[in-house]
């Protein structure tokens, strides 16, 4: 996967490792290094035990700067989703597609879409034919006004749902989609209700697309220390301050290995990459 402008807020979530200061410093020093070749680091925060033992930014910003998160959007979408299935907007990962968004789905439609689920569409597993880095089907989606009906009849499977993984964006989008329709609000409201108030993340900006949700693959905008609260909500099974906002249960299920995702990140799990220990 290229890497444009990505965001290096680093969550070393340091539980059995002492945070001694002669490691923090080696990180900063090796950063201030590396970004004189490769000036893509924008912050390093490292949280021990729940508190924020270093903190740096690099290039320009600062802790008020915002930064376009990119495809870590993608893992706040699934957050989100999840959420809604927690709260029963929606039943559960392995409702289909053409049930939930039957609106896209004609007569003439290949019928093996009609069995694409949630789960495939958080696990990149639908089937679709993709190239996420560029080509026709891509640039259509892009283009189009309504570009989940692009995805869903426009463009052809390649696989079986659920037989391979292919990263790809538009599924993603998709999932911002469902959000708004079962919830009956934008995805950023959604997420300021649900997510981010409850972690009093208030400077949030997230760009939309032709159809007027907000895109759920990226272009998600927060600071490194809103990031860094997203990540500790992970790292504490969905509770935040003895409440729970997103279930262990959906963050268990979605940071598990479903499928090995890109070589050289690592293993894939619901719209975001996982580590195998």
């Amino acid at each position: 996967m290229p890497i444009i402008k990505i965001i290096a807020c680093v969550f070393l979530f340091l539980q059995t490792i002492p945070a001694q200061q002669n490691h923090l410093e080696q990180a900063d020093s090796f950063l201030k290094e590396y970004n004189k070749r490769n000036p893509v680091t924008y912050s390093l925060l490292i949280n021990h035990k729940g508190k924020t033992v270093f903190e740096k930014y690099y290039n320009g910003f600062t802790k008020d700067k915002l930064n376009n998160l990119k495809s870590v959007t993608k893992s706040i979408t699934s957050i989100l989703l999840g959420i809604a299935v927690d709260n029963g907007w929606l039943e559960n990962e392995n409702e289909k597609i053409s049930e939930l968004l039957p609106e896209f789905f004609n007569e003439n439609i290949d019928s093996r879409k009609r069995e694409i689920t949630l789960k495939h569409v958080l696990t990149m597993s639908a089937g679709f034919e993709w190239n996420n880095f560029g080509g026709k089907l891509r640039n259509g989606w892009d283009k189009s006004s309504e570009p989940t009906k692009y995805l869903i009849q426009n463009v052809p499977l390649k696989n079986e749902p659920g037989m391979g993984w292919n990263y790809n964006s538009a599924l993603s989008h998709l999932l911002s989609d469902i959000i708004r329709k079962y919830s009956g609000s934008s995805a950023l409201n959604f997420a300021e209700k649900y997510l981010f108030n409850p972690l009093e993340i208030k400077n949030i900006k997230w760009q939309k697309r032709a159809d007027g949700n907000e895109m759920g693959n990226s272009e998600l905008y927060m600071t490194s220390r809103a990031l860094l609260k997203i990540g500790l909500l992970i790292l504490n099974d969905g509770n935040w301050n003895g409440k729970q906002i997103i279930s262990k249960k959906w963050i268990n299920k979605s940071t598990q290995k479903y499928f090995d995702g890109f070589p050289q990140i690592g293993c894939y799990g619901y719209q975001s990459s996982c580590a195998e220990w």
